[in-house]
């Protein structure tokens, strides 16, 4: 079995129907011919919605054919006459000198460049038949021309066919009988201005089919008749054409066939058999725009019938999907702070709406792209949730499979059999870049998946708002758990202070309602005669062994806390420490362990009070500590004279 090619196309303008009927032809011959593809898509849709548009971010869109290059494909279909329609500032040998090394199949228009070869359709030829159409069969001598882009080749030529025409019939052409539109149907404007500026126009000759949209809905808006009152003719003939009312003459490009042959042809280029370039046949199409009466067989109307009822399944897909398709956003945004459940809560999302398989490649950090600024191709793209069916593998971030050229998307599809062919869209938000989006979906449902890419872009920005948001929520905690420290805790000892302790014994009390417990306070016996004979040092060292000792004795049953220099208080549950008798025991003999081994020049001894109570929701805390207060004096009576003892003090 020989090796498996995978082909890149880059094609823009998705949005209407010409790239469409051309990557159902690459559809089916990659199928065929067992060739992987991988598309990148222009998905520009600031025309949709001119009027609601603050700012135009589609600028971004001419971004996403770059990736092709990290994707290591062995051969690119460009479908350039879509795409440059939207280039800024770039001609086409310099957007083809980015793909250095890579071989290609230029569409919709030509090239003497040694690595490639292209296939367009008889643009000239098509158009002469139009007009020639227009001229000699209806007799028409004012017609008005709607064109294409200035620099598209397809545009270009067909111009020329419409000139040239009109002149051979010596029929005048001014400035005002010529609009430039840009191929979309949002040219309502354009075509305003043509019958404005012409009121004796006989016919309007678009350069596509697409463009006619716009006629149709304009002449009606004025009450004219098409086909009686005005004729229109168009270029393409997709399916729409047939469709329209009343049904469109156009010169057939058969973009289904193109791309059929583009595949055909990048196969032989990976493969090394000689390929030459193809100029198509493109046929007049007669129907009733252009005012011929055009009989129809009743099997072309059974077939219509059948398209029209494809097309309303299709519709209805698309209706439930759309419905379905915010609640799995929904769904994604709730898991807006865990990155691993947000990654794979996508992969779920894809899997339920019926995709086989689907690779999310994100930036290693998002990028803000300015319009006008230079663009800066990333060098690699990470692979953060593969899904193939119901399997979903999400990678850790220093484990992610990344892209870079040299390992390319075939590198990292293995968790799907057989061949692959994925749509890439763009994801972004605004100004800000995150990375691609591949599915393995069919052409006719690109206009969903463009919406929900959009959608999951902005939950990208969401998630990484969030996850900003967690890193300053995480810190301010961490340095109000370090305040709340210093604020509860005593620096020297390390156990809480007179603030800390009184919020636990209310905590403590709160928690106990009903049982016994024992509150102690304790003093450390004698510091002043430490400080001044053996120094503060010496003083300090005291006081943490003596907090050491108390805390040792209980504190891992309640909670003790320093008071003031020498002072300490603890409180504990009577059933976990016994009586208070049993308490003051163990403090002692805690002390004498440690005088017993260490060899300071003094003991350090602690007197201890203890009072014993029932915690209760109105219990007075500081008469508490009186009566414990009572019992520490008559402790006190009994402590040594003085902790001096004759050993020679530590070097330290």
């Amino acid at each position: 079995m020989g090796k498996k090619f995978t082909i890149g196309v880059l094609i823009g303008n998705v949005h209407t129907a010409h790239p469409k009927d051309l990557m159902e032809g690459i559809q089916a011959a990659a199928s065929e011919m067992d060739a992987n593809v991988i598309y990148f898509l222009g998905t520009q849709s600031v025309r949709f919605h001119q009027e609601f548009a603050l700012e135009d971010f589609d600028y971004q869109y001419n971004t996403v054919y770059d990736y092709a290059k990290l994707a290591k494909v062995d051969v690119l279909i460009i479908a350039y006459g879509s795409l440059c329609i939207f280039q800024e500032n770039e001609d086409k040998q310099a957007f083809l000198d980015k793909f250095a090394g890579i071989p290609y199949v230029l569409l919709e228009d030509v090239t003497d460049d040694p690595r490639g070869i292209y296939v367009i359709v008889d643009n000239y030829g098509g158009m002469r038949k139009c007009v020639e159409h227009l001229i000699t069969e209806h007799h028409l001598k004012h017609l008005v021309y709607l064109g294409g882009p200035e620099d598209n080749q397809d545009a270009i030529e067909r111009k020329e066919a419409f000139l040239n025409v009109m002149a051979e019939h010596h029929l005048p052409v001014t400035p005002e009988m010529m609009a430039v539109g840009d191929y979309s149907e949002f040219v309502d404007n354009l075509v305003e201005q043509l019958l404005r500026d012409n009121p004796d126009v006989e016919a309007i000759v678009s350069a596509n089919d697409e463009m006619t949209v716009a006629c149709y809905r304009v002449c009606k808006a004025h009450g004219l008749r098409i086909g009686k009152d005005i004729l229109i003719t168009g270029f393409d003939d997709v399916e729409r054409a047939r469709y329209s009312n009343p049904p469109l003459t156009t010169a057939s490009q058969d973009a289904y066939k193109m791309g059929q042959i583009a595949v055909e042809k990048a196969v032989d280029i990976c493969a090394g058999r000689p390929v030459e370039s193809v100029r198509l046949d493109a046929e007049l199409k007669i129907r009733e725009s252009c005012g011929c009466k055009v009989a129809r067989r009743a099997k072309e109307k059974a077939d219509e019938k059948t398209e029209l009822l494809h097309i309303i399944d299709e519709l209805r897909l698309f209706q439930h999907k759309s419905w379905l398709g915010p609640f799995l956003i929904r769904d994604l945004m709730q898991e807006a702070e865990d990155e691993k459940s947000f990654y794979r809560k996508s992969g779920e999302a894809f899997y339920h709406l019926g995709i086989r398989s689907s690779l999310l490649y994100l930036l290693e950090k998002p990028i803000t792209y300015e319009q006008g600024q230079k663009w800066k191709m990333p060098k690699k793209m990470y692979l953060t949730m593969r899904q193939c069916r119901e399997k979903i593998e999400v990678f850790e971030k220093r484990q992610r499979p990344y892209i870079d050229g040299s390992l390319g998307v075939p590198d990292c599809f293995c968790t799907c059999e057989g061949r692959f062919s994925y749509i890439s869209f763009l994801l972004i938000d605004g100004k800000r870049q995150y990375g691609l989006l591949m599915l393995e979906i069919e052409p006719e449902e690109i206009s969903f998946y463009y919406m929900l890419a959009l959608q999951l872009g902005t939950s990208l920005r969401f998630l990484e708002a969030n996850i900003k948001q967690k890193k300053y929520r995480d810190r301010l905690r961490e340095k109000n758990e370090v305040l709340n420290f210093i604020a509860i805790y005593d620096e020297l000892t390390g156990i809480y202070n007179r603030r800390g302790l009184m919020e636990s014994l209310v905590r403590f009390n709160q928690d106990n309602l009903g049982k016994k417990a024992c509150l102690m306070i304790a003093d450390l016996d004698h510091l002043k005669e430490i400080n001044d004979n053996f120094g503060h040092a010496e003083g300090d060292c005291a006081i943490r062994t003596a907090a050491g000792i108390v805390k040792e004795v209980f504190g891992q049953y309640g909670d003790v806390g320093r008071f003031g220099g020498d002072e300490f208080a603890g409180i504990v549950r009577y059933s976990e420490m016994g009586a208070k008798e049993e308490l003051i025991h163990n403090i002692h003999r805690k002390c004498e362990q440690y005088n017993e081994h260490s060899m300071k020049p003094y003991y350090v001894g602690i007197s201890v009070g203890v009072v014993e109570f029932v915690c209760e929701k109105k219990i007075d805390f500081i008469e508490m500590f009186k009566h414990a207060d009572e019992y520490l004096y008559e402790e006190k009576k009994k402590r040594r004279k003085t902790v001096r003892r004759n050993v020679k003090p530590e070097n330290s």
